[in-house]
């Protein structure tokens, strides 16, 4: 009987090892726990969740937001660029390799419920050319292009002009003579609004100007073949007009003066290096003036506009150029090719730190004060009508679908899938930024009024 007791030690002792690493794996399998906590649960496109993690015993964590996209962080955020419901899954895993899963839902309400929407009819397309705010009244108001799309009504501008209250009020101004995506209203001192639109002509550019009083009476309509205007700047009593004006058989980068009724008393014409060129959006900077445009070759045949280049231009106080850049690893050289293609929206900003920031045609450029390149951006099946604005040291522009903030540097901070495909201008009001957009639906382009705070989270105008 002696002999068996060594065998039957080493029986039990193997047992009793075996159970003990057995009950250990399964307390490290207890002790694992998923756990993470939300921010709230219902929340809007765009809008940041911030997800907390309260797991237990994991070293490892592998989060599924339920829109494709995936974080390792252990408490990280999400964005959602859609309305619906959401799982967020989270698996966490020890040392060991266990897992444990856990998951929570969330809603995110669609943007489309924080607009408000014109009323436009069925078979009507309406594409905004331009926004802003009335001067005299403090409404905000949009230049519209009205087409209609199935019966023999053609294609007419419109100014539309929305109050505090969302009432909307619609004037007609004129009907399309050529193709426009560009367009502006001057209001002037005495209550007069010059309407100004650009017509694409087979020699190049032109420009189609109409003048009402307050009331609305038609006082004058002008038409040039040899030139238009994109904005204008006040200048003491006066105001300063840009775009290009052929000169000699060249388009030049062209400013016109004109007095306080309109009429035009002195013009500054430029040629840039012996280019064609023209100006699209202009600012005062310090005691002079800085321009965004480009330069480009004018053919009788197509492609019509070839070698397309941004151009940054500076000004002195008496509307000389004291120096000019021309960026020449643009993108556009290859993506410009008609008068129309140079019809669209062009933006011009300089930030609090003095970098100068350029959006026309889909491409964003930023400089440095001097007009060194900092960094350049394509935002691919973005049109010709898109806004941009400066806000301190950032800027938020809008490409199609999204509006997107950039640091002063042009790296990208957020991007707010908004919807909208067409948007001319984003303005601020109150620390507000309103926009009032275009977007495509089966086969017609309809309009939408929204809202955003500065960090593009949208406010629910309804």
């Amino acid at each position: 009987m002696k002999k068996l007791y060594p065998i039957c030690f080493c029986i039990l002792l193997i047992y009793s090892c075996s159970n003990d690493s057995g009950e250990g794996g399964e307390q490290q399998t207890k002790e694992l726990q998923a756990c993470f906590e939300i921010s709230k649960d219902t929340l809007s496109v765009g809008e940041t969740l911030q997800i907390t993690d309260c797991s237990k015993g994991a070293s490892n964590h592998s989060y599924a937001f339920g829109n494709g996209e995936t974080s390792a962080d252990t408490s990280p955020e999400a964005v959602y660029q859609e309305g619906g419901d959401y799982t967020i899954d989270l698996t966490v895993t020890n040392d060991e390799m266990a897992t444990k899963t856990f998951s929570r839902q969330v809603h995110v309400t669609a943007v489309a419920s924080k607009y408000i929407y014109p009323d436009i009819p069925d078979g009507f397309s309406a594409l905004p050319l331009e926004a802003g705010i009335n001067p005299n009244n403090g409404n905000l108001y949009s230049i519209e292009l009205l087409e209609d799309n199935v019966g023999s009504g053609g294609a007419k501008y419109y100014y539309k002009e929305v109050d505090l209250s969302f009432n909307f009020t619609s004037n007609y101004i004129a009907d399309q003579p050529f193709e426009s995506n560009s367009a502006f209203v001057n209001f002037y001192p005495s209550g007069n609004m010059n309407f100004v639109f650009a017509r694409t002509l087979a020699s190049l550019y032109g420009t189609q100007e109409i003048t009402f009083n307050s009331g609305w009476g038609f006082l004058t309509g002008i038409n040039s073949a040899t030139k238009h205007s994109y904005g204008y700047l006040p200048d003491g009593i006066n105001f300063l007009y840009y775009g290009t004006q052929e000169d000699n058989g060249l388009y030049k980068a062209a400013i016109e003066r004109r007095n306080a009724s309109g009429d035009a008393f002195e013009i500054f014409l430029e040629d840039l290096d012996g280019n064609e060129a023209m100006i699209g959006d202009m600012k005062a900077s310090g005691d002079g003036y800085i321009a965004f445009g480009a330069v480009f070759t004018k053919n009788t045949t197509s492609p019509y506009i070839a070698d397309y280049t941004p151009a940054l231009i500076f000004y002195d106080g008496n509307l000389s150029v004291t120096s000019h850049t021309l960026f020449s690893t643009s993108v556009l050289d290859d993506k410009i090719s008609s008068s129309n293609d140079l019809n669209g929206s062009y933006h011009l900003e300089q930030l609090s730190n003095g970098n100068i920031v350029m959006y026309g045609n889909g491409e964003l450029i930023v400089a440095d004060a001097t007009g060194n390149m900092l960094s350049t951006s394509y935002f691919e099946n973005s049109n010709n009508n898109q806004a941009l604005i400066g806000l301190g040291d950032t800027f938020v522009l809008s490409s199609d679908n999204y509006l997107r903030k950039f640091d002063s540097g042009g790296s990208q901070i957020k991007a707010l899938k908004y919807n909208g495909n067409y948007l001319p201008e984003i303005l601020e009001i109150s620390n507000t930024l309103f926009f009032a957009a275009g977007y495509d639906t089966e086969g017609e382009i309809k309009m939408f009024l929204g809202a955003a705070d500065k960090n593009l989270n949208l406010i629910d105008l309804n």
